[in-house]
């Protein structure tokens, strides 16, 4: 601004005539310009910030279903008889399958393990391990409706040790539909031995989890595996209330779930 007055002051001196000019300048010896006030901006200009609003995705998590509450074996369909009368006799069960399955941690849930909600890791992606194991091996024998007694506990005659070789108590696993950017690992089965620690029953390691699923069905990662429990009555068990029922109690099987959020540097 001081440079527009310079040059409006020099346009004026100039039409009054060099000697005028001179004279001023003999006379001060300085030419100065005026300044001029600042000016106000016009009405209408503001700070002008810059914002967004972004709806974040949900976060994946991991759910799981299947765990059995309780496991009640019945005759095997390779069973011959009915009854037992003092030769092996084969028990079986088939579960619910274990399945697990990644979703949305607010919309997703039970029921979704293929319609799975939107969901991402943000980077993070985890894994999973499903492991399980046997309380034990024994078995106890209850005498059922003896006439003028409740449960009679007999099993100093049919109660026994489930056995490896001859009388194993399982839980055998196959695997069902799985999907993932890497691969899943299932069983093999758990068979109940005392001291055994947790066996795997199905795993994905986080490596291998997908990242950002796509947003459609059957895009998230994704594992059933088929369950089944044998058993078997060894031979040889003499019954103290022959004609009865018998209940037997064996050993528990406890599920255990972790996460995994060891990524490969």
């Amino acid at each position: 601004m001081k440079r527009n007055t310079r040059k409006g002051l020099g346009a004026i001196l100039a039409g009054v005539g060099m000697t005028t000019l001179l004279g001023v300048m003999s006379g001060t010896g300085i030419v100065r310009a005026v300044d001029v006030d600042d000016q106000t901006p016009p009405d209408g200009f503001v700070d002008a910030p810059t914002e967004a609003n972004v709806t974040m995705k949900e976060r994946c998590i991991w759910y799981v279903d299947g765990v059995a509450s309780a496991i009640t074996l019945l005759k095997d369909a390779s069973e011959a008889d009915d009854v037992y009368d003092g030769d092996q006799y084969s028990l079986s069960k088939t579960l619910d399958d274990y399945v697990a399955w990644t979703s949305g941690s607010d919309t997703g849930g039970i029921g979704d393990a293929d319609a799975h909600a939107a969901c991402t890791f943000f980077g993070e992606q985890t894994g999973i391990n499903v492991d399980g194991v046997w309380s034990g091996t024994e078995f106890t024998a209850e005498a059922q409706n003896v006439v003028g007694a409740s449960d009679v506990d007999d099993s100093p005659n049919m109660g026994f040790f489930a056995d490896l070789i001859d009388d194993p108590l399982t839980l055998n696993l196959t695997t069902g539909t799985c999907r993932a950017f890497g691969a899943w690992s299932v069983g093999p089965s758990i068979p109940a031995i005392d001291g055994l620690v947790s066996e795997s029953i199905l795993s994905l390691s986080a490596d291998d989890a997908t990242e950002r699923p796509v947003d459609l069905a059957l895009s998230n990662d994704k594992c059933n595996a088929h369950v089944s429990v044998t058993a078997s009555i060894p031979q040889g068990q003499t019954p103290l209330y022959a004609g009865k029922a018998y209940k037997f109690t064996g050993p528990t099987f406890t599920t255990e779930i972790s996460i995994d959020s060891v990524r490969t540097p």
